[in-house]
Formats: structure tokens, C-alpha cells, sequence
């Protein structure tokens, strides 16, 4: 534990240039730079800028330095890394470019390895700056409104990163690798900004019940000191406050201690809060499909709810959200590899649902017109079938270049990245209702939601698809995961419902050795502790971490 207190030197650390398979261009000087926080002269909203450019930083955690990793770039790649684990996210061009095959494969997922350290390595980090933030207040009754401002996003921040670490760590009973009785209801340590250097060397996993009441503590802070605050989606606001009130509800809900219907009811509550406060209302369908700024602007639609804003100075070339999830960013790894849906779940959204254009057909032009980014010359390369950029069957169109930029990356690659939408709480909602046993109102919420907002012509009625909890649950699901595709939120839902993944089947596009089928949970999903905290905090012994999962679901052979 006590790397805790040094592992924040990542997120300033220099880089150092090495080779790759694309020329690389790097950020100049530190990974942070004035200008991300330019225009504000309260050191404290300073230090909670430098938070939120941390978030996605070249270089987060050192591991571009330390081994030339061009997956380190902080939360929106721990967003692929998740989205990796799951079922629907498919290379469908070059599957040999792609840096996320260790945790697509579920493969080097032990301790020993790099890919489950990434996660300890960059909340811990970002945890430690925000301790910083709240531990420089010494009497917030006093201080002014900036101060008070500054103090609630570190508390709303701090909450969201251990709400993350909670559930990406607490161990669910799976069919595939069992999960001992001494380790089921730990999460993992919690890191104050009291907890002195000793006490950091002896830190237990904290149990489920202490870290959700740590949580809740530091949202009810957030909630007081954003109050009166006005929104924006570049910093937690209120309404984000009341979005991760929403999650950890929904969480709580789940943990069959008796208090099920009082969780749901305040999941339920708290999502409507998020609406009212924040005033955002779901995506169009003009702008979900713009070539310029479709899901790479905060402003470009009134439905983010937070979101990290991202800087020219804070890019890579090589390492940042556009660079692997934009099939159009010729520049990238993102047209090489094509990162796309799963054949299984396009083949199931309805022609009538204009998310299905968020991935290219395989009919191409001839099924839709899709708007393709770029100069007519960059258009021809990305669908000119004889090009060697040209767009697959199932690549997604969803993650646009910036102002549409496919061949320059200083413009193209600068991003924004959404944490929280709102439609993430109509969808909580839905569950909510169902988990109050009221299936029919469920039915409704979600019949609403796709009628008015993701149906173009003709009508959407899952009544005859939801006659039990199950199947309702089932179909609800499968439209948060049109809905959510690519943005690292979908892993909570499959382990809090125990849902199985699909990718072993007679005309996969996934690649042979990543043909998993699951029976409920993926045993990949209860993320292992990294050997370098158990070693230097005697708190956690090898014997109280989660188990390995790697290799441990059999590939599918039909």
C-alpha cells in the first residue's frame, strides 16, 4: 500500500520515446500543461482540473515509459478494457493491431501482470490527488464558494473512483472459477486523506457494507457542497452527484440483506434527481450520427451528464480513445483494427432503431446512407473496397474524429470522453421498477424510452417479449448495450444481473480464440489484485486476493 502515496508521480511522469508499429508523436513536456486549466486562479479548482485532465492523460500511469504501452491513457481505456471483457466489441479489421487482446482473450490476468495492475495504478493515483484536495480544507463551514466547489467535486470524484474500484473488485460467485468464502464481500482498501504511511502498510480489503458507507459519506459531502453550484458536464455537478447516488442504489439493491425494496425505490430516485438537475434530455438522432462531433463533444448534445474534456496538450498519436475506438482515424490504430459489434447483437436491432447505423453494415451504402467523414479523397480510402482502410462489416461509426479530422491527430484525436449520460439513468429506472415488482411500469418506462427517442418510423413494444422478470430484464439489457456500446459502464451491469457473454457461435466475427460461452458471469470480471499492493501491504496476503481467471473458460468449437 505504501506505492500509494508515490503512484500519483504517473500522472506527471515524462515521456520517453520508443519504437512502435506507427510512428508515434508525443505531447510536449508533462502530461499536464497549464492550459487544461487555464482561466482558473483558485489553486483548488486548479488541483480538481489537474484530476480531471488525469483522466485521460498520455502516459497515466507510467506505463508508456516503463514498457511502451499505447493502452495507457487512463479511464477511457480502462473503458475498452472492460468493454474487452464482454461480448460485443469485435475487431473487425486487423485483430493483430489491437493492444487489448490480453483482456479480450482473457489472457495474463494474474497478479503478475500488467493489465490487472492498470487499474490500481490509475484510481490509486487519482484517489491520492483528490485526498490532496480534501485535506488542504481545514474548516470548509468557512470557506468561500470556489473552495466549497472544489471540496464537493474531490468528494464526487473520490466516490466515483472507489464506486469503480467496489465493483470491479468485489469477487461474484461464477461458474468457472470458484471464489473462497474468506474473500466474497471484499472490495478493497480505502485510502483517506488521513490514512497515514503505517497504516496504508497495513490496509485490509474493506468489506462491501464499510466501502458502500464510505461511498455514500463522500457523496452526501459532495451533495452539500455542490449545492447551488450550476451545472456542467467538464466537472461533477449536482446531477452527477445524484447519477452515482443512482449506481450505488442500484448496487446496494442486489445484496439480498432485506433493505432490496428501499435500495431500488432510492436508485429509482436518485436517477430522477439526475434528470431534473441537470436539465439533459437523450441524444438525437442528428447528433448521434454527426461525422464531426458524434460522441466526441460534450456540447455537441444536451444529454452528457459528465463527461472528461480533453486537450491537444494531453493526446497521443498512438494513445488516447479516438486513436483505437474511431474506425475513421486513418492516423491510428482505430482504422487498422476497427473496432465494431458483435455480428449476434447487430443481426438483433431493428431496422427502425437508428442506433443500428452506429456500426457499418455489411451491406454498406446499399442498406444505409451513412455520413463518412473527411475530404472526398479520405472518404474514398475508408469505402473504396479495394482500399486498405476500407470500413468492415460491423465497425463502428459510433466514436467520430474531432470536427471530423480522419488524417490529423493534433485535431482529430482531441476528444471528449462521456462518464454519464442520461439516458444511463432512464435505463437504472427500468430496473428499479422491475426490482420494486412492477414489471408492467418497466415495460412502459422502457416502450417510452425507445418510442420517443430511438425509433424512427413504425413502433417498439416489448410487451410480448417480457412474460416474465427475466426476459424483461433480458430485453432491457440488450438495449442498454446497443445504447452504451464502447463506454466502459456495461461491465457493472452484467455482474451485478450474473449474465453470461455469447461470442462462440456459426457466423461469429469474433476471432477463434476469443470464442467464449458463458453460463451467467465471466470469472475474468472479478479483477485481480496486483502482486506489488499484497507485497507491500501486509493488510492483503496472496491467499485473500481473487483468483487468477485466465484461461479459464473454455474456447467454443462448433
Amino acid at each position: 500500500m505504501k506505492k500509494i502515496f508515490v503512484r500519483t508521480i504517473a500522472l506527471f511522469a515524462a515521456v520517453l520515446p520508443v519504437a512502435g508499429c506507427i510512428e508515434e508523436t508525443f505531447p510536449v513536456g508533462s502530461t499536464l500543461t497549464e492550459s487544461q486549466v487555464e482561466g482558473a486562479d483558485d489553486p483548488l479548482t486548479k488541483q480538481v482540473g489537474a484530476i480531471t485532465a488525469a483522466l485521460h492523460s498520455f502516459n497515466t500511469a507510467g506505463y508508456y515509459s516503463a514498457y511502451g504501452e499505447h493502452t495507457d491513457f487512463g479511464l477511457p481505456s480502462i473503458h475498452i478494457m472492460t468493454e474487452s471483457m464482454l461480448e460485443d466489441l469485435v475487431a473487425c479489421g486487423e485483430p493483430n493491431y489491437s493492444h487489448y487482446y490480453a483482456w479480450s482473450s482473457n489472457q495474463a490476468q494474474g497478479d503478475a501482470y500488467i493489465y490487472c495492475a492498470y487499474y490500481w495504478d490509475c484510481y490509486y493515483a487519482w484517489i491520492f490527488a483528490a485526498n490532496k484536495v480534501i485535506g488542504s480544507i481545514s474548516d470548509p463551514e468557512t470557506a468561500d464558494a470556489a473552495t466549497k466547489a472544489a471540496l464537493g467535486q474531490a468528494y464526487a470524484y473520490r466516490a466515483m473512483f472507489y464506486l469503480d474500484l467496489a465493483r470491479l473488485y468485489e469477487p461474484k460467485d461464477n461458474n468457472y472459477v470458484p471464489v473462497p468464502d474468506e474473500i466474497k464481500g471484499l472490495t478493497v482498501p480505502i485510502v483517506t486523506e488521513k490514512t497515514t504511511e503505517e497504516e496504508a502498510q497495513n490496509n485490509p480489503r474493506a468489506t462491501r457494507e464499510t466501502m458502500y458507507t464510505f461511498i455514500l459519506s463522500d457523496l452526501k459531502n459532495a451533495e452539500t457542497y455542490l449545492a447551488g453550484q450550476a451545472f456542467s458536464n467538464a466537472a461533477p455537478s449536482l446531477a452527477a452527484v445524484y447519477g452515482l447516488y443512482a449506481r450505488t442504489y442500484l448496487e446496494m439493491a442486489y445484496w439480498e440483506d432485506g433493505k432490496d425494496q428501499e435500495n431500488f425505490k432510492q436508485a429509482a430516485a436518485y436517477a430522477q434527481q439526475a434528470i431534473e438537475a441537470s436539465g439533459c434530455t437523450p441524444m438525437t438522432q442528428s447528433q448521434w450520427e454527426d461525422p464531426s462531433r458524434g460522441f466526441n463533444s460534450a456540447s455537441a448534445s444536451n444529454s452528457w451528464i459528465l463527461s472528461i474534456p480533453v486537450v491537444s496538450e494531453n493526446i497521443s498519436n498512438v494513445s488516447s480513445f479516438t486513436t483505437w475506438m474511431s474506425s475513421e482515424a486513418i492516423w491510428a490504430y482505430g482504422n487498422l483494427v476497427q473496432f465494431g459489434a458483435s455480428k449476434n447483437m447487430y443481426d438483433k436491432i431493428a431496422d427502425n432503431d437508428f442506433r443500428k447505423h452506429s456500426w457499418f453494415d455489411p451491406d454498406g451504402f446499399d442498406y444505409y446512407d451513412y455520413q463518412i467523414a473527411g475530404s472526398q479523397e479520405e472518404q474514398e480510402y475508408l469505402t473504396n473496397p479495394l482500399s486498405p482502410g476500407c470500413l468492415q462489416p460491423y465497425a463502428n461509426l459510433k466514436f467520430r474524429t474531432s470536427q471530423g479530422a480522419v488524417s490529423d491527430y493534433t485535431t482529430g484525436g482531441v476528444g471528449d470522453h462521456p462518464l454519464m449520460r442520461v439516458e444511463e439513468m432512464y435505463f437504472i429506472q427500468m430496473e428499479a421498477l422491475l426490482g420494486q415488482h412492477n414489471r408492467q411500469g418497466a415495460i412502459e418506462a422502457l416502450n417510452s424510452f425507445m418510442q420517443n427517442y430511438r425509433i424512427t418510423s413504425g413502433t417498439y413494444d416489448c410487451t410480448g417479449d417480457a412474460p416474465s422478470d427475466e426476459l424483461f430484464l433480458r430485453e432491457m439489457l440488450f438495449q442498454k448495450r446497443v445504447e452504451f456500446w464502447g463506454e466502459g459502464i456495461l461491465i457493472y451491469d452484467y455482474k451485478r444481473l450474473n449474465q453470461g457473454i455469447t461470442r462462440g457461435y456459426e457466423g461469429s466475427n469474433h476471432p477463434a480464440s476469443e470464442m467464449f460461452n458463458t453460463n451467467g458471469r465471466s470469472p475474468q470480471w472479478n479483477i485481480v489484485i496486483t502482486r506489488g499492493e499484497f507485497q507491500s501491504n501486509t493488510g492483503i496476503t496472496e491467499a485473500l486476493n481473487n483468483p487468477d481467471p485466465s484461461e479459464q473458460i473454455p474456447v467454443w468449437s462448433n
